[in-house]
This record gives C-alpha cells, sequence and structure tokens, in this order.
C-alpha cells in the first residue's frame, strides 16, 4: 500500500511526492501495482503514488508501472515481462553511453514497447524537483516555454536563457540531451494496421489511420483514457477545428509545495503557442480549489457582457476518478514583475488598479451585517489560534477594535491572490490575471490592491533579497517616499471610484496581512509535521505586516 502523508513530516513527504511528478506523463498517474528497479528516494515516491509496491525479484506479470533509473538491457527486459499489457515504463537516463532520444526509444522498440515519450526535465530530477518537462520531439513547445518564461532583465539572466537554448540545440544535433526521461507503453494487443498518435507521442513516418484493424485502444503516455477523450471529441467544438492526429504535452511542475497543481500545455503540431492548458492537483486535499477555480471564472465572465477580458475561459471541468481535470482558454504574457523598473512602476500600477476596479461587483455600499460573520469572523478566529500564542490577548482584542470600526461597504470579486506574478502583461500591454482558485465572488474591496502594492514595492526595493520586508511595507506607506507616492495615488483612485471610504483602507489593510497569514500558516504546519514553534511563527511575513499596522496605530499615523 502507498505510505500514508500522515507518517511523514511534511517537508520530506512534500520533497518526495515532487519526486515522481512524472507520474502525469503516464496514462495512469494512480497505478494499482508498481515495481521499482532501482532503491532510495525515487522508491520510496513511488510508494506514495501506488496502492502496492512489489519487490524486483517477485515473479509477477501484473504490475502496471515499472520504474528504473539508467537500466540495461536486461533491466528493460525484465520490466517488460512484469508489466501487464497496458503497463507504463517510466526510465530516467543520466549516462551519455545512453546516446540520446534516439537510441533510447530504438532500444525500447525493439523490446516490444510502443508510445515511446521522452523528455527533458529541468533541473536534474535526481538532485531537486523538476520545474518542467519538455517534449524533446515538439521543438515548438520549447520555443514557447523559453519565450514564456520571466524575461531576463539582467546580463547573467539573459547569458542563462540563452545557454538554456543553445544546449537543447546542441543536445537535439547531437543526440546527447541529459537527462532523458521516457514514458513508453507495454502493447494491450500487437496491432494489425498503423495505429493513431495523440498526446505526447512522436511524430509518425506514416499517414495515420482512422482505424486499427483488430486492435485494442492504446493507452498514450500524457493522457488518461478519459481526458484523451475529452480533448479529442470535444477539439472542434471548441473552434480549434479538426481535431489533429498528434498533440504535444508540455508538463509545468512548478511551485514550492506538493499542494500545488500541475499545468499541462497541449500543442497542436506546427503551432508556436499552446491550444489549451490542463490543470491537474498533485494531491486530494487540492481538488475543492481546482473546483472552485472552474466555478469563479465562470461565474467572472458573467460579470460583463460578453465577458471578462484577462480572464481565461473554462473549457471543461471532469472528474477523473479521485480526481479532477480542469481545462482552460490559453492567455500568454509575462510576469508583470520582469517588466518592472522605477521608469514603469506608476504605470504598471495605476494598470492593475483599474483593472481591479473594473472587476468590483457592484458600487453600492453593503452592510456589515451581510459580510462580517462570513469574511471577518472566521478570519479573526483563525489568526487566534494560528498566532494568538505570539500575538498575546491585548494586541487581538485590538485588532478586532480596529475591524469594527469598518462600516458599509462596496461588494467586489477577491481574486485573493493578485500579485506581480499571477498578473502577466500580454503582447498588447493588457494585463491576464491567472490562478482563481483561491478567490471570493462575494468579497471586501481593496485588499486585492493592497496585497499587490505591497508587492510591487518589495520588488522595486529588493526587499525580497534583502529581507527588509517590514521596512520597505512602513515606506510604501509614507506618501513622501517614490512607491509611497504612487500607493497613495492607486488608493485614492480606488476609493474614489468605488465610493470606498477613506478611513476604511487602514483597517482594511489589517484584515489583508490577517487573511494572508491563514495560507502561510498552512505552509508552516505543513513544513513543522504539526504546530509550528513560536520561533517560526514570529518569522512570519505576514505577522510582522500585521505588526507594522499596528505600530502605525499606535503612533497616530
Amino acid at each position: 500500500m502507498a505510505l500514508s502523508a500522515k507518517i511523514l513530516p511534511g517537508e520530506i513527504h512534500n520533497r518526495l511526492l515532487r519526486r515522481v511528478d512524472w507520474r502525469f506523463l503516464l496514462p495512469n498517474p494512480s497505478p494499482e501495482r508498481s515495481i521499482c528497479f532501482t532503491d532510495g528516494p525515487l522508491e520510496e515516491a513511488v510508494r506514495l503514488i501506488a496502492k502496492e509496491t512489489v519487490k524486483i525479484w517477485d515473479d509477477s506479470s501484473s504490475c502496471d508501472l515499472a520504474v528504473a533509473v539508467n537500466p540495461d538491457k536486461a533491466t528493460l527486459q525484465a520490466a517488460f515481462k512484469v508489466l501487464q499489457p497496458g503497463g507504463a515504463l517510466y526510465a530516467e537516463w543520466y549516462s551519455p553511453l545512453a546516446f540520446g532520444p534516439k537510441r533510447i526509444r530504438n532500444r525500447l522498440e525493439n523490446l516490444g514497447f510502443e508510445k515511446v515519450a521522452c523528455y527533458w526535465p529541468w533541473p536534474l530530477p535526481s538532485r531537486k524537483a523538476a520545474q518542467f518537462w519538455l517534449p524533446y520531439e515538439a521543438p515548438a513547445a520549447l520555443g514557447y516555454f523559453l519565450k514564456s518564461r520571466s524575461r531576463p532583465v539582467s546580463l547573467r539572466e539573459k547569458a542563462v536563457k540563452s545557454l538554456l537554448y543553445n544546449l537543447w540545440k546542441l543536445g537535439r544535433l547531437t543526440g546527447l540531451i541529459l537527462p532523458v526521461c521516457v514514458v513508453s507503453i507495454k502493447p494491450v494487443l500487437p496491432a494489425a494496421g498503423p495505429a493513431v498518435s495523440f498526446l505526447p507521442g512522436p511524430a509518425s513516418s506514416s499517414a495515420p489511420s482512422e482505424t486499427a484493424p483488430f486492435s485494442q485502444p492504446q493507452p498514450q503516455p500524457g493522457l488518461t483514457p478519459g481526458l484523451e477523450e475529452i480533448i479529442r471529441s470535444r477539439w472542434q467544438g471548441w473552434g480549434f477545428g479538426v481535431a489533429p492526429a498528434e498533440l504535444s504535452w508540455l508538463l509545468l511542475t512548478g511551485g514550492q509545495r506538493s499542494i500545488n497543481k500541475i499545468v499541462g500545455l497541449v500543442f497542436a503540431p506546427r503551432q508556436t503557442r499552446p491550444t489549451l492548458a490542463v490543470k491537474i492537483p498533485r494531491i486530494a486535499e487540492a481538488v475543492p480549489a481546482l473546483h472552485r477555480e472552474a466555478t469563479t471564472l465562470a461565474a467572472v465572465h458573467l460579470l460583463k457582457p460578453g465577458g471578462f477580458p484577462g480572464v481565461p475561459r473554462v473549457l471543461f471541468c471532469e472528474k477523473q476518478g479521485e480526481s479532477l481535470v480542469l481545462g482552460e482558454t490559453i492567455l500568454t504574457g509575462l510576469p508583470l514583475f520582469t517588466y518592472l523598473g522605477r521608469d514603469n512602476y506608476r504605470e504598471l500600477a495605476l494598470k492593475a488598479t483599474d483593472w481591479l476596479i473594473n472587476l468590483a461587483v457592484s458600487l453600492e455600499p453593503v452592510s456589515r451585517s451581510e459580510w462580517w460573520d462570513r469574511l471577518v469572523v472566521p478570519v479573526l478566529q483563525d489568526f487566534s489560534l494560528s498566532f494568538g500564542s505570539i500575538a498575546g490577548p491585548a494586541l487581538l482584542q485590538k485588532t478586532r477594535n480596529i475591524l469594527w470600526e469598518l462600516g458599509p461597504l462596496p461588494g467586489v470579486c477577491e481574486h485573493r491572490d493578485f500579485s506581480p506574478w499571477n498578473v502577466m502583461l500580454s503582447d498588447s500591454g493588457e494585463l491576464v490575471v491567472l490562478d482563481w482558485e483561491g478567490a471570493e465572488l462575494k468579497g471586501l474591496p481593496g485588499l486585492d490592491l493592497i496585497y499587490f502594492l505591497t508587492y510591487m514595492a518589495f520588488f522595486i526595493d529588493k526587499a525580497m533579497d534583502s529581507g527588509l520586508l517590514k521596512e520597505s511595507y512602513r515606506a510604501m506607506l509614507d506618501p513622501a517616499t517614490f512607491t509611497g507616492r504612487v500607493f497613495s495615488e492607486c488608493m485614492e483612485r480606488y476609493a474614489g471610484r468605488t465610493g470606498l471610504e477613506r478611513s476604511a483602507l487602514r483597517p482594511l489593510r489589517l484584515l489583508t496581512w490577517l487573511l494572508h497569514s491563514r495560507s502561510e500558516y498552512r505552509n508552516l504546519a505543513a513544513d513543522a509535521a504539526g504546530k509550528p514553534g513560536s520561533e517560526i511563527l514570529k518569522r512570519s511575513l505576514f505577522v510582522r505586516l500585521w505588526e507594522a499596522e499596528l505600530d502605525l496605530n499606535n503612533s497616530g499615523d
């Protein structure tokens, strides 16, 4: 049986689970029975995702996943033997003696494997959690990936990006790209004719056949059977034209924690941009957030006739076993912070301010009785339970008193992660806003803008590098400073256009940090595999910003 997360410290469990992100390249990311021809952390990680893991010496032919590292011919033959028809082999090659993807492909196909798909992950999965998995036979996916990364602003960043691209080109020319991670399938039945290749297999040299007589449907790397059916059956209905015979799958596995979702970008042949994005939760606990994103996106597009610009549209949201898959339209751009400089700081801040003003649901004031118990009381309770041991009763009571000063407020849709990394700037200069899983449709005004402008100040002050976050925040609240002048102008514009009382701005700043402390505490608790100690709690960013607000209140500023 797979190991339970409860018996592993959070940080270790997170690291092990990230080690098997490649499972989302398998036809079945939750195998029933697996076998590992390796040991160490990779074997431990496989035990987390498989219901049963057997020993190498077991004489069995009923596994649906086999895993190996730098396998020789004998190991590959053993893997083929123990896999049931339709089972998948996942293997990693780090040695140049493997002679690259083409030789690996030939080796596997000669042994009887099919649907061989080769990927280049980075960083090296054996050393660090990979952030992306590039399909080797899809150069268009690579080109898009490099262009969609953060815009290099320093000579060092430009050099690194150039080196990455040149290494990939050299690897494709020589066939000596490392590492090579491969997913391949043991056939269900020998096909009597050429089969159509779906996602993300290599291009076939022969024309695809509409039918493969006497053959059963073959599993495809990169897609569960249900997901393949969804994409292919609805492709034309989405307005994408006739469904291509072959598609490529680029997997993005970033994020710091196992709670973060996986994003797969789907490419049609000869297309320089992905056609759609598919989001998949890593763990069961992330399913509700993904479902909430689908619901929120649909509701946001109803706020304006014709939909809301800069917000992805839901193509499908389907249950897959105990998990969920969410398909969305692609909106491209680069994170806003990559463009940020003192020369455009004010322009970008005002652009984001106007976008949030446009997102306001209703400018009519909503009485406190309609939102206090729903939006404020739970936040106060969570903060008291999480950080009460270091906050103390007096400061907690003071916090309640300040928030009680809030009167009727205009209703808005809160994004709740409106940050310079989730807000993108498109090629046309318009804002694109991603990651809506934490949104609150009937939320409170100002919180998104305060959060956004605070991180804008952190980026321009390089406060996250220096650690002077509290100092940067205090400077932003001073209208005499560079960031303070922009912050004051944006908040004035937002308040004036939404009808928000200026007296509400300070309590709303305080509420912003209480709200975001909830997710920060969950992360701290996960890392500690239990209740974090006082020293860890005191280092919380949002507790420090909450303290800064109380200090300002004490000074009468």
